[in-house]
């Protein structure tokens, strides 16, 4: 039976001007390594078993999983159709909790991804409370093939990678090989501790499992960011009794690497039927031959959302594939009866009355696919008093300046008349949109935080607060690590959501496993880390792809009129910051009262004027965004020149419960290339 037939049911309290503090005993790099963020540790029970070889034969009658990796079964297969996935989900359903065996196994718990985009589809399902996963390969294996692997790498790259080898020996599918590449990618050594436990293996398809977290060195830790899956397949026999051997080369239709979220949250299904739809989309725009070109249309409602609606779910509709970057679709925040101006062109030339079109009601960035919104709540769209205006904004990225390209894409919208529990919102963490951001060149890691500060809570959520159900994190081209840490007084509470393996190329909006209450006065630290190594001069915040963003776009509910709770650094703290680089740092290029976008990158870069910016960045009053969905900062306090509100900082503490996860003989393969506060990152 085939699988798709199955039914699966920041540092300081007190801010000071950057000319005094300049002269404290404590040195910048200190300042930033007590700016860290404090890695997740699980508290999973580890087994160090030495699991030997394990083998199968084909066609089991069942399947019985022991703490070892060994299953040795006897039957006979002459008569019987081949091994199907029923049998796999046997095995599934045994290892289960109570609570999930007690109702089918639902459709949500089963993730699935075509490998090669044509036939080997990979199956998974995160088993949360054994803290595993369970994988199932189709069409793995053909006639001509005598193994295949899957591994787990850290951005993609072979070297340092943990790989499961699945082999025909002996005219069987019968061997699973727990391995890791060597740095260079070059050679594939045995490892010692075997972690790749197998359920099936035949001539066409295998399943196996995997601990998230094995306390083996020489493997990869399963996380809920953005995974890079290898995988391959070939016909010569590989030495896998060997404890290293060459890794084998294979054509690239026969080899492939895929982004993912591995350990997603389950699936959520729309229950209504009577669903209602809308599509915003360009109609046939030529793409400008330029870099950055934001495209902006207007267009009204139809008639029927005269009546209030909840957004359920939306959709991307691309036609220009690697040219469109991102979409957002705004609502024209303004009375109900005001006339906005259909327009169709660039953003930069879009009517003043276009202004108020900035409250976001979709969204979409590259690698993102169907976002669904949980069945109690939805994105209020439509009624008596709501202006039936919209703005799409498309992001054109077009570096190569190619002509030619004709675009309609945009986003489905579908939408239900029956009201949910509760109405969403979408909020904007992170960094403002400005040049008072920069990047040295340079840097492996270098790190920015957006704050969302506890004043800012503290006036624009109700006091049972907001629970978050969805995250996009995003930056542009440089982009390598975005978190968002959340604190209550002086307590660090669990991230919003982390992406240590942070790809510009894999947007997705993700729905959260764990959904936080953030209460008023929590504050929220949004940090993006990035890579800048060959660049010559420095990279600055803005809306151009060559520029840079620091956003995490926060699905939330109940609705607030918080719509952007960003930050900079204040004007005045820029101010003598430039002030101090051309007088004490003889930074001569440097003029005073020119662009600070000229100033960033006239400035000749070294370790110690990194360091300086860095302390500035974490030390310095903000220029707070707390705005409402018009644009307009909320009333009731001052928030250019506020405070950083005052966090307690802790050095993270790798791998505390795995007491043997570092022998001296073993490098762990999440140990790469770092930067100056330890955080590795490749």
């Amino acid at each position: 039976m085939a699988l798709s037939s199955v039914k699966l049911s920041a540092a300081t309290g007190n801010s000071s001007t950057w000319k005094s503090r300049h002269h404290s005993n404590q040195h910048p790099r200190h300042h930033r390594a007590q700016h860290q963020h404090q890695h997740q540790l699980k508290t999973n029970k580890c087994r160090h078993d030495d699991r030997a070889t394990t083998k199968s034969i084909r066609c089991p009658t069942h399947f019985k999983s022991s703490g070892g990796g060994s299953q040795n079964r006897n039957s006979s297969c002459s008569s019987r159709p081949k091994c199907s996935w029923l049998l796999f989900l046997g095995t599934v359903m045994s290892l289960l909790p109570l609570n999930v065996m007690a109702n089918r196994l639902s459709d949500t718990k089963l993730h699935e991804i075509l490998l090669d985009n044509k036939e080997i589809k990979l199956s998974w399902m995160v088993d949360w409370y054994k803290q595993e996963v369970l994988f199932h390969l189709q069409n793995a294996f053909n006639e001509q093939h005598r193994w295949f692997y899957l591994g787990f790498s850290k951005r993609g790259n072979r070297g340092d990678a943990d790989v499961c080898f699945f082999e025909n020996q002996n005219g069987f599918f019968n061997v699973v090989t727990d391995t890791y590449t060597s740095s260079d990618g070059k050679y594939v050594h045995k490892d010692y501790q075997q972690d790749c436990v197998l359920f099936k293996m035949d001539e066409s398809t295998l399943a196996f499992k995997r601990k998230f977290d094995t306390c083996d060195p020489s493997d990869f830790r399963f996380h809920e960011g953005t995974m890079y899956i290898m995988w391959a397949r070939g016909e010569n026999e590989l030495e896998l009794t060997d404890y290293q051997f060459p890794f084998p080369n294979v054509s690239t239709q026969e080899s492939g690497v895929k982004m993912m979220q591995l350990l997603r949250a389950d699936k959520i299904l729309v229950p209504e039927t009577d669903l209602k739809q809308v599509e915003v989309t360009l109609n046939k725009v030529t793409v400008p031959d330029k870099e950055t070109t934001y495209w902006c249309h207007i267009q009204k409602l139809d008639s029927f959302l005269q009546q209030k609606h909840h957004i359920v779910q939306f959709e991307p509709i691309i036609t220009t594939p690697g040219i469109v970057h991102h979409m957002e679709v705004f609502h024209c925040e303004t009375d109900w009866d005001v006339e906005i101006p259909l327009y169709n062109g660039d953003c930069q030339q879009m009517p003043a009355e276009a202004k108020v079109c900035s409250k976001v009601i979709a969204l979409w960035a590259m690698g993102a696919s169907t976002f669904t919104y949980p069945p109690e709540t939805g994105l209020p769209i439509g009624g008596k008093a709501y202006n039936p205006y919209i703005r799409l904004e498309v992001h054109f990225n077009n570096p190569e300046l190619e002509k030619g390209h004709v675009d309609s894409s945009g986003l489905r919208i579908k939408m239900v008349s029956k009201l949910r529990q509760f109405d969403a919102g979408v909020m904007e963490l992170g960094l403002e949109y400005t040049d008072k951001m920069a990047i040295p060149p340079g840097q492996v890691a270098f790190p920015l935080s957006g704050y969302c500060i506890a004043e800012c809570t503290e006036l624009a959520l109700p006091p049972t607060g907001i629970v978050v159900f969805g995250s996009q994190l995003h930056t542009h081209l440089r982009g390598v690590r975005i978190l968002t840490r959340h604190f209550r007084g002086s307590e660090e509470l669990r991230e919003l959501n982390r992406d240590d393996y942070y790809s510009h190329h894999f947007q997705e909006m993700r729905n959260l496993h764990y959904k936080p209450r953030v209460l008023p006065g929590d504050a929220l630290v949004t940090t993006c880390y990035y890579n800048t190594i060959g660049y010559e001069k420095a990279t600055l915040g803005g809306f151009s792809i060559s520029d840079e963003m620091c956003v995490n776009y926060m699905h939330y509910y109940p609705a607030t009129k918080l719509e952007v709770c960003k930050s900079s650094v204040s004007e005045d703290a820029l101010e003598n910051y430039f002030i101090y680089m051309k007088k004490k740092e003889h930074q001569h290029h440097i003029h005073l009262n020119g662009a600070r976008s000229k100033n960033y990158r006239n400035i000749k870069w070294t370790q110690q004027r990194v360091d300086q910016l860095y302390t500035m960045y974490i030390e310095e009053p903000l220029s707070m965004q707390c705005n409402k969905s018009d644009g307009l900062r909320f009333d009731g306090y001052e928030w250019e020149g506020a405070p950083i509100t005052p966090i307690q900082i802790k050095i993270p503490m790798h791998r505390k419960v795995c007491p043997n996860y570092n022998p001296l003989w073993l490098k762990p393969l999440d140990r790469g290339e770092c930067d100056l506060l330890g955080e590795c990152i490749y």
